[in-house]
């Protein structure tokens, strides 16, 4: 009896730590994404000053123009990619907690998905959430913007330059 409690209580810890695990590597992959698009952002501003110290776009910037286009380029590379790393974790982690929620909360204890369905029902229900989501959509989204206006940016001032 004993070692069938042991090998429960060892499997729930198993299973809560590797679902804590997997949250932190999700949460590391934002960072990396937020750090990529601040890159991103310092760098085009710099190559835009340089564009943009002489008061006009000459043909003279047209390499700084394409410079402008590559960084942006990588910068949504960067983002797409850290997006997808981010998603990927955090579906496993939502699948580790069902499998908690399945396994151990199933004797009339309120289960973890219904916890956080409940409290993220009060969020939703407000006006600041509906209207930053009508504003942004998804955040996923939203860091995919600025590496994109980088890009847009960049290939404008490629017309203008050349």
């Amino acid at each position: 009896m004993g070692d069938d409690s042991s090998r429960q209580q060892a499997q729930k810890d198993l299973l809560w730590g590797m679902s804590t695990d997997i949250r932190a590597h999700a949460r590391h992959a934002e960072t990396l994404r937020a750090n990529a698009v601040n890159i991103v952002l310092v760098v085009s501003s710099a190559l835009i000053a340089v564009i943009a110290s002489d008061g006009r776009v000459s043909r003279d910037e047209l390499p700084v123009s394409l410079l402008l286009v590559f960084v942006g380029a990588i910068g949504l590379a960067f983002a797409a990619a850290y997006t997808e790393l981010y998603q990927r974790n955090r579906y496993r982690a939502e699948r580790l907690r069902a499998v908690l929620d399945e396994r151990y909360f199933s004797a009339g204890d309120p289960a973890i998905k219904e916890v956080l369905t409940a409290s993220d029902q009060l969020h939703q229900d407000s006006g600041f959430y509906r209207w930053t989501r009508r504003l942004t959509g998804s955040t996923q989204r939203f860091w995919l913007v600025v590496p994109s206006l980088v890009v847009v940016t960049g290939i404008a001032l490629v017309f203008v330059a050349a």
